[in-house]
C-alpha cells in the first residue's frame, strides 16, 4: 500500500475512503485530521478547534462517511452538516461528492439564493448527507419539506462564526429536530468562552481538539502593514497591485457598497476584478470564484463573507485595505494565503482613525506586524499614520468606549497615550 494512503489507514479508515484521500491527493494526515479521525470513527463526540485551512471538512467528512449507512430512498439525511455561508456549503459538497463517488452515498445542498423547487425535489428523492445554511435549512423545515428525524450525524461548522452571524436561534431549532441519541461533531476556528458557553450542552463527553489557541496566526503566511492617510487608500491599493502584481489577490474591505466601488474604480484602472459580499446572489458568489479559480479574474474584492473557511488554492496575497474591527476576522482573512504548506503574505493598510483596530489584533497575536519594506515612493497621503516599531503588542490597550470618548473629542485625530506619547502611533505631514 501506498505509503501516504498507510498514514490514513492507520486512523481507521476503510479502502472506499482511502481511495477518495488518494483522488484529492493528500500526502500526510493535518494534525486536525491526525487526532480528530480516530475519536470519530470510535463513535465519539468532538470539539474541534484549528487554523483555517487545516484540512478540517475532510476531517469531518471521511470518518462519518467511512461508516455511515444509506437512508431509504425518499427518507434521510442520516448526516448533517450546518455551515454559515453558501460558500462554505458549495465547498463543503465539492469535497464530499469526490468522497461520496467512493462511497456510494448520496449528498445534497441547500442554501440560501437559490430557488427552493430544485431543492425541495432533492430532498423528496432522499439523501444520505444534507449540507445546508442555517437560514434555509429552517425555511424548508417550517415548510415541511424537510425532515431531521433520521439524523445520526451531525456536524456544526465554523460555530464561532454562526455565532457571530447571529445563528444561535437557529441553530437550537436546528438541534431540536435531530434525535437526542447522535454524534455531534462541532468544529471551529476556536474553542473560545462563548462557543463554549453555547455549544457545550449540545455534545456529550466530547473528545477535543485544540490545534492552535485563539490569535494564532498561519506560520505561513508573512505580514505586513502600511500607514497611509484615510484618503490615499483606493491610489495605494493601485499602487500596491501594480508593483506586487493582480493575479490570484484578495482584496478585504468593511461594506458591501465599498466592495461594489472599489471595483468600479480597478475596472476603470484596467484590473480584472469581481466582489464578493452578502448582497451578491448565490450564482453571481460561484461565478466570481469560479472565474478566480481560472484566472480569468485576478483580483476579488471582499467583505469578511469570504473570510472564513474557504479554500481558494494558490492565492498571490491578501491585501486589506480595511483594517477589520474583530480581530479575529484578521487572522482568518490572512489565512487565505499560505494554505496546504504553501507560502504567503498579506498587507493591511492602515489609516490613523483605525490605529487601535491594528493594536487590537497585534495584542491577540501577541506580536508585532512588520513594516511594509516596499513603499519607497508611494504616495501616502497628506497626514498618513506613522507606527514605531518598539511598540509592544502586550501593552494594555484602552477600553472602546475610552476609545469613542477620546475619538469623538478629537475627530480625525491619532490617539496619543499620555504617559509615553513618543511611543505608540505618530502622525507627520510629508514633505
Amino acid at each position: 500500500m501506498d505509503k501516504r494512503l498507510a498514514r490514513f489507514e492507520s486512523l481507521g479508515l476503510g479502502a472506499a475512503t482511502l481511495a477518495a484521500v488518494d483522488e484529492m491527493g493528500y500526502q500526510t494526515p493535518t494534525p486536525v485530521q491526525e487526532q480528530a479521525i480516530p475519536a470519530i470513527c470510535d463513535g465519539r463526540d468532538v470539539m474541534a478547534a484549528a487554523q483555517t485551512g487545516t484540512g478540517k471538512t475532510a476531517a469531518f467528512l471521511l470518518p462519518v462517511l467511512d461508516r455511515l449507512g444509506h437512508a431509504r430512498r425518499g427518507t434521510g439525511p442520516l448526516m448533517l452538516v450546518v455551515t454559515p455561508t453558501r460558500e462554505l456549503a458549495q465547498q463543503i459538497a465539492e469535497v464530499a461528492r469526490v468522497v461520496c463517488a467512493h462511497t456510494g452515498h448520496r449528498a445534497t445542498t441547500v442554501v440560501g439564493g437559490l430557488s427552493y423547487e430544485p431543492q425541495k425535489q432533492a430532498l423528496k428523492r432522499g439523501c444520505d448527507l444534507l449540507v445546508a445554511t442555517p437560514g434555509r435549512l429552517i425555511d424548508l423545515l417550517e415548510q415541511g419539506a424537510c425532515s431531521l428525524a433520521h439524523v445520526e450525524v451531525l456536524v456544526l461548522d465554523e460555530a464561532d462564526r454562526m455565532l457571530d452571524m447571529g445563528f444561535l436561534p437557529d441553530m437550537r431549532k436546528i438541534v431540536r429536530q435531530t434525535p437526542a441519541k447522535r454524534q455531534t461533531l462541532l468544529f471551529s476556528a476556536t474553542l473560545s468562552d462563548d462557543v463554549l458557553k453555547h455549544t457545550s450542552s449540545l455534545v456529550r463527553d466530547p473528545a477535543r481538539v485544540e490545534i492552535a489557541p485563539k490569535g494564532t496566526a498561519a506560520q505561513t503566511v508573512t505580514q505586513y502593514v502600511l500607514g497611509v492617510s484615510a484618503e490615499a487608500k483606493k491610489r495605494t491599493l493601485v499602487e500596491v497591485l501594480r508593483r506586487e502584481g493582480a493575479s490570484r489577490v484578495i482584496v478585504f474591505v468593511r461594506g458591501k457598497h465599498r466592495a461594489d466601488h472599489l471595483c468600479r474604480i480597478l475596472r476603470k484602472k484596467g484590473f480584472s476584478c469581481a466582489p464578493i459580499h452578502g448582497d451578491r446572489s448565490q450564482n453571481q458568489r460561484m461565478r466570481a470564484l469560479d472565474q478566480f479559480g481560472r484566472g480569468e479574474v485576478g483580483v476579488l474584492v471582499a467583505t469578511d463573507v469570504l473570510s472564513r473557511g474557504i479554500d481558494i488554492p494558490e492565492v498571490s496575497y491578501v491585501l486589506n485595505l480595511d483594517v477589520p474591527h474583530d480581530a479575529e476576522d484578521y487572522i482568518h482573512r490572512i489565512g487565505r494565503t499560505g494554505r496546504a504548506g504553501e507560502l504567503g503574505w498579506a498587507l493591511t493598510v492602515c489609516a490613523p482613525e483605525e490605529y487601535w483596530d491594528l493594536r487590537d489584533i497585534e495584542r491577540l497575536m501577541g506580536r508585532v506586524i512588520e513594516a511594509y519594506p516596499r513603499a519607497e515612493g508611494m504616495d501616502l497621503g497628506e497626514d498618513p499614520l506613522v507606527l514605531d516599531s518598539a511598540r509592544d503588542p502586550r501593552e494594555k490597550l484602552p477600553s472602546k468606549k475610552a476609545r469613542k470618548k477620546a475619538s469623538s473629542g478629537q475627530r480625525g485625530s491619532q490617539p496619543q497615550r499620555r504617559s509615553q506619547p513618543q511611543r505608540g502611533a505618530r502622525r507627520r505631514r510629508r514633505s
